[in-house]
Formats: C-alpha cells, structure tokens, sequence
C-alpha cells in the first residue's frame, strides 16, 4: 500500500534542557524542539536557556526548518508578572513558534501583550475533555496539551469534537499525579511542581497499610510509574489525528534525546511511507531500553488504569539484562558474571536490587586475561564495589559504543541536517556574475556580483567547472538538489569570484530564513493594568464542603453560612440526594452550591451536565468547578460559578482573568502564603480553604486495584478497610478511592488555620472553607462550630490541637519555591 495521503503527519517534538541537547534534537530529525528559560519553566532542575541563548537557538533551528516552542508553564507570582511580559515580548521578536502555559493569567497576558505569538496550554492545565480543550479555543490558543492519562480513543474523541491543534506525549517519564494537581512534593518540603521544583516524592518509598496492619506490596516505590513508550501504537496515534509527538525528557543527557528523537523519526516516516508494512525492529527496541526505562508501558492508551504501570521494584534507569551473577570474588572485589549480552571496556553496570551501586567497567577478566570486551556466554570477572549474591541479574545501564556514536550527531561542527536548495545562473561574457538561490520552503535571494564575466583568452570556464564550485557548499545547511547553470559563448571567471557569490548567496538566504521568523510585537511590553472590582469590607462567610448526609447535618448544626455537596464519590459511601440536601439547606437559612468531581471524562460529562441541569431547576445558588471543561458547562447552564483551587488561581492576572470568563468567586490555590492571598483579595472576593486534609495527588491509577484484584475484574478491595501510605520518615498519607476507580492520596495533616484566622480576614478574603468531605464525619459540627466562633469574634476558639490530633498551617505561612 502506498502512503496515505489523507493521514496528516504529525510533528515530532523534542525536549532540550540544555544546549547540546538542543543539537542533538534538531541533527536527528525533530521538527520542533521545546525548551525553557532559566526562570517561570516547569523544569527548573533542567540546564535551561538564558534569552540570548534562546534567541540563538531559534535562529539555529528556523535555519534549518525547525520550529522551537518555549514553556513558560509554571504558576506565576505577582512580582514575576512585568518580567514575564518582558520575556514574552522578546520571544516574540525573536520568532519563538509558540509559548506554552499553564497559568491563566499568564495565557490572558500574553493575548495582550504578544497578541502575534501562538499559545499552546500545557499539560499543567489538566485538560482531559473536549469541553476543556472547546474553553481553549475559543479563547484563541492553537494548541492543547493533552493529560497523560486520556486514552486512545478520548484522544480521538477530543480531536473529532474541536479544531484545535492536538499534542500527546509518546515517551518518557510519567507523573502519577494528573499534571498541574499534584502537591505532595509543595506539601512535603516546599518545592512545588507547579513552579518547577517538584522533589519527585513518587520516586520515594512508601509502605502500605490496611487497617493499621502492614501488606506486601513486591517493591517499595509504590507512586512510582514505568516510562512511557508508544512505538507499537505510533500507528494508531497517527490514526487518531495527533498533531504533535511529545517526547519528554528535559532532565535527560543529549545521547538520550539524539537517540530517542532519531527512532521516532524514523517511526514516524516508516508508517507515512507504508502504513501497512509498519514495524519496530528489535534494534530499534533495545536502543530505547537501553537509553533509559524504569521498564516501559503504553499507560492508558488502551484504556486500563489498574495493572502494570507501576514499576515497584526500583525507580530508576534499570538498562538491560547483561548477564548473572555466579560468584564473587572477595580477595579482588569482583563479581563473577555468565552474560548474556555484550559488555565492553567503558560501559557502566548496576546490580539488581541495589538502589546506588553501579560500576563503569574499567576491567573485564575472561579466562584469567584481560580483554576490551566479551559476549553472550563468557563468564567474566568485573570489579564491582559492593558483594552481589549470586543469581542477581546484572544490568547494561550505559552502552559506551552506542553513546559515542549517538555523541556525533551533536558534535560535529558540520550539519548534518540539511536544507535542499536550487541554484540558477546565467554566464555571458559582459554582465556581471549571477547567482539565484532558492530553498523549498519558498524562500528566494538573488545575488549580483561586482564581478563582470570576462571573454576567455585562453583556456575557458566551463559549464561543469561552475556547477562544481556552486555546489560546494560546505558547512553551511544547506544542499544542492537542483542546478539550472547556463554559460553563453567562451568566458573567464576566477575561481575566487564563484566562491564569492556563492558565499554571499548562502549567507543571505541563510539571513532570509532566520528573518522570516521574526516579529515586531503588536502589544505593549509593559504590563496592563489589572482592572480589580470594587472592594467592599466583608463579613466572611463559612464555607463547608460535604458529600453525604451526617457531614451535611454536622456542617448545618455547626453554623455553616454555605454548604458545598457532592463533588467526587468515594467509596462506601451514600451520595446526598440533592432535592432532600437543598430543601435542608433552604429551610435553615443557608445558600447551596453543586459540587463537581475534578476530573470528568468526556464519557462522564453528560451526567454532570444533567447534574447542573437539575441543581438549576432546584434553584441552587451555583455550581463550584475544578477544570475548564465543567467550567464551560456551568456557564451555559446560566449558573453562578465558583473556580475552584484545582484551576490554580495564584496571582492577581489569573484571579481577574477568571472572573473575567465568568467566574462569581474563586477559590485561591492552597499554595499560595498569606501575603499573596491578601494581595489578591485586594482585587475582589476570594475564598481560601482553612481545614482539612488537603488532596495531594489525584490519579488515573488506583493502587488498590492493582495491588490486589485477580482476573479481568475488580474486587473493590478499597471497600474492605482503610488504606494508608506511609514515607520514609513515617508520615501518613490516606487513600480514598472514587466510583470512577481514581486514587486520592491525602495530606499526612490536615490543614488547620483556626488560630489564624484572624489574619485571614484582616486580608480581605470573602469567605473561609472547611473541607469536610475528607475528615471523619463525627468531627463536622465540632469544627464547624470553633471557626463559627472564630469568625463572630464573640470568644476565643481555642487551639488546633483542640479539634485534630496532626496538624498544618500548609503554605500559609512559608509559601512554595
């Protein structure tokens, strides 16, 4: 079968951290490379750009027909906000092909400022529905991120239901977490992910419990997933109208993206060529194994969220299986190895279940000599620091040969990836010396030389001597593929005045190339003003957030002005009937709002849509949402909205930028200290959540399910106890587990702000939240009735010691990195 034409191809997009890196994707095919500035990226462990650099960059790739993306994904503090309009701003000039976002506030600036410069929404903003991704488009921006988790055929039911350009990753490390939800590194030690620093604690070890009683699990890194590899679903990918193939990998060393870039390429151009004979080859396989794997899984492409994602043994580069251990030898510090690969002078080794033991071979010992290298079969001595017992599998964890080879793509000084050109001339004796130059994407110089062709006295320049020095184009891009050169009569040119305007014409189309990318910003470079509301002094309100009949009862008696229900429902537990829930609330006074979960799924939509059909019939007060696809839904149904703390507002450009779209009240992000939550509240009505345990992580995963369930079905076994994970420092984490199979780690405290909270109010905030649905169901009106007290100001409302055994002030107090 031929190619298929009405199959677009997609984009191969690469990551670089650093600027060999950079090389090393644009010299082994990818057709856009995305990479970040040394501040406001989600990477900031990764090498980065300065500005010039990046400016650099953009020209080196624009010359060779590459387009470059720079993330500009983090949360943005206020006092970041004038240099990233700056930043953006030279971006623009510079040609940068697009910016990636999460931040709202950040995307509504750059549409001011940068009005020109394409926006792509990162994976930080969690969209995982079509009405998410609709929101995005019709605020302008071409491109949406996808989340990780969506499967293959959300991804096509998305890319069907909009006109938006579709970016999926397809290798490399996974989060556990939905991206752009996840607080546990913020919440454990400051560094929060949404800013770039994530600590990485999934990579950590955990123990589970059940009921206080301690379960084997098979491996401590229980939060930890395998790494993504989709090369047997690059077909269907393709298929499904992915425009972009994100490979991630910004922390990762340049053999790595030279080596897992050139294999996508050549993927991707297998099945353009010939959908029906496509294949991954197992020399193709073994480079990506051995460039990097924690082993590898497709996630949830096909679907499943339960079973062999997680690699639990160890959370690091395992390699490949090199050979096993059969003795040790004491007296030289030497494993002794039957192997089953090839091992060679300068590879690295680690040995199974030793977490920081690897070795760069510096001797191999074969029949008592010593040799450079030894094959499947030889049985070797290597020295080896640490005793291995025998049995244990060694690993190939860097292959010297491969490295180096993969090391020329990027350091040579001459291109390897060229540009094709044709060149035209016309030769007579008596005009001056012509050259046209003109590449395939249109772009055209033509250069006269000061030269004026001569008529040969002697020996004549020919036809082929032209062609010869034109064609010599050395280490520019560029490649001769086409030479149209006339020579009318006997003629004389100097070799010198053919190099010349060759030269000249090369220079100046490698100028046209990188000045066509470039831009003259339309908007201000100075950040706009923020246009506030009119501040009024408020009465804060009590907020409780419930989900089932006694915490509803406990929240009302405890004096609760507003009362959330619903949201996610977790296991073993009876959701509220609303009728019943509002007539309550109408009938004690208090205003009601429609819960929704976090995450919907485009399959979920319709119930949630009925949900909000009903709660507005009822005559609810509004709707509160976590993303931008219930958002959008609630806004249609005509009700009050309240955006909540998963839609991370954290700065006074996205709090104005939301309610600009529609929101009544915002919910603050969790991470913000107490001096930028009175910052924003300056601008108008926020609410912050005061109690409770705060969600640190919600996942596609359920850990429960694979941990536990035989056969193609689930047992529930997260109906059968009480689920906890506890760190390395013995911290506890809760697990609660949805209807729809998803994964709720909780804080190891919960958050307690009651002595506090008279500083939260002196900084303007509107209302204070509890969140009861994730705290025991008994201590609902206790709580509820001690911040009652606290906000009337009648008497003290004592200690938090006084109404939870652990307890945090969260980021109030020390904010995030």
């Amino acid at each position: 079968m031929t190619a298929n034409t009405m199959i677009k191809k997609p984009e191969l997009l690469a990551p670089a951290g650093n600027w060999e890196s950079f090389i090393a994707a644009v010299e082994n095919g990818a057709d856009a490379v995305y990479l970040g500035a040394k501040t406001l990226g989600a990477r900031a462990y990764a090498g980065n750009f300065t500005l010039e650099e990046i400016q650099e960059a953009i020209d080196i790739a624009h010359l060779r027909g590459v387009r470059v993306f720079v993330t500009v994904n983090t949360l943005v503090k206020d006092e970041e906000i004038g240099r990233a309009a700056k930043m953006l701003c030279s971006l623009s000039e510079y040609g940068a092909d697009a910016v990636i976002v999460q931040d709202i506030g950040l995307l509504s600036l750059a549409k001011e400022v940068v009005p020109e410069l394409p926006i792509h929404a990162s994976t930080q903003m969690t969209i995982h529905n079509s009405e998410g991704v609709r929101f995005l488009e019709d605020l302008g921006v071409k491109r949406v991120v996808l989340a990780r988790e969506m499967s293959l055929e959300e991804i096509k039911a998305v890319k069907q239901a909009s006109n938006i350009e579709i970016e999926t990753f397809v290798h490399g490390a996974l989060c556990i977490s939905y991206s752009g939800q996840c607080l546990l590194s913020s919440m454990i030690g400051g560094r929060s992910g949404n800013r770039g620093h994530c600590a990485q604690p999934c990579r950590k070890m955990y123990e589970l419990e059940k009921d206080g009683e301690l379960i084997d699990t098979d491996g401590p890194y229980l939060l930890s997933p395998k790494d993504l590899n989709t090369t047997e679903m690059v077909p269907h990918l393709i298929e499904a109208g992915v425009d972009s193939f994100k490979i991630e990998g910004r922390m990762k060393r340049p053999e790595y993206v030279a080596g897992v870039v050139s294999t996508y390429r050549r993927l991707i151009d297998r099945y353009m060529a010939d959908p029906d004979s496509y294949f991954v080859s197992p020399e193709e396989s073994l480079v990506l194994e051995q460039l990097f794997n924690r082993e590898f899984t497709d996630v949830y492409l096909e679907g499943t969220s339960r079973t062999g994602m997680m690699s639990r043994e160890q959370p690091y580069n395992r390699g490949v299986v090199a050979g096993t251990v059969v003795g040790y030898n004491g007296d030289d510090r030497r494993i002794i190895v039957e192997l089953s690969t090839e091992l060679e002078l300068g590879d690295g080794i680690g040995a199974e279940g030793l977490e920081n033991a690897g070795e760069n071979i510096t001797r191999i010992v074969l029949d008592g000599k010593e040799v450079d290298s030894a094959t499947e079969g030889d049985v070797v001595e290597i020295p080896f620091f640490e005793q291995v017992r025998s049995g244990s599998f060694i690993y190939r964890t860097m292959d010297r040969s491969l490295m180096d080879s993969l090391k020329k793509t990027f350091i040579s000084p001459k291109p390897i990836r060229k540009v094709p050109v044709k060149l035209r001339s016309e030769v007579a004796a008596g005009s001056v010396l012509q050259l046209e130059m003109v590449d395939a994407d249109g772009n055209a110089v033509s250069v006269d030389s000061d030269y004026v062709v001569e008529v040969a006295q002697k020996k004549p320049t020919t036809q082929e001597q032209v062609i010869q020095q034109f064609s010599k184009l050395g280490n520019s891009v560029f490649e001769p593929v086409g030479m149209d050169v006339t020579v009318t009569g006997d003629v004389f040119i100097p070799i010198r005045a053919l190099n010349d305007i060759r030269n000249m014409a090369v220079s100046q189309l490698e100028a046209a190339r990188i000045e066509k990318g470039r831009r003259n910003p339309k908007g201000s470079c100075n950040t706009p003003d923020v246009v506030c509301e009119e501040v009024h002094p408020y009465k804060a309100l009590l907020v409780v957030s419930v989900d089932d009949s006694r915490r509803l009862e406990g929240a009302i008696d405890g004096g609760a002005d507003v009362i959330y229900i619903g949201g996610e429902v977790f296991r073993g537990r009876e959701p509220l009937d609303m009728k019943e829930a509002f007539e309550k609330c109408r009938s004690e006074g208090r205003k009601i709002y429609v819960n929704t979960p976090k995450i919907v799924s485009d399959e979920d939509m319709g119930h949630v849509q009925e949900t909000l059909k009903f709660a507005k019939e009822l005559g609810f007060d509004g709707a509160v949402v976590s993303n931008y696809g219930t958002f959008r839904l609630a806004k249609e149904a005509g009700m009050n909205v309240v955006a909540d703390s998963p839609m991370n507002v954290f700065n006074i450009n996205s709090y104005a930028s939301i309610k600009q779209l529609g929101a009544d009240s915002v919910v603050l992000s969790p991470e913000m200290s107490l001096s930028q939550v009175e910052d924003v509240a300056q601008c108008g009505s926020v609410e912050c959540i005061v109690h409770g345990r705060q969600e640190v992580m919600e996942s596609r995963y359920c850990m429960l399910g694979d941990l536990f369930s035989t056969g193609a079905g689930c047992s529930c076994p997260c109906e059968d106890g009480e689920f906890e994970l506890y760190d390395e420092k013995e911290y506890c984490f809760p697990l609660l587990m949805d209807n729809d199979c998803r994964m709720h780690v909780l804080n190891s405290k919960e958050l307690c702000m009651i002595e506090s909270i008279g500083k939260l109010v002196k900084a303007g905030v509107a209302a204070v939240r509890i969140e009861a649905r994730t705290m025991d169901a008994s201590k609902v009106k206790k709580v509820t009735q001690r911040y009652r007290v606290a906000l009337d100001g009648k008497k003290k409302a004592g200690k938090c010691k006084d109404i939870t055994d652990g307890y945090t002030s969260g980021h109030y107090m020390r904010g995030v990195l």
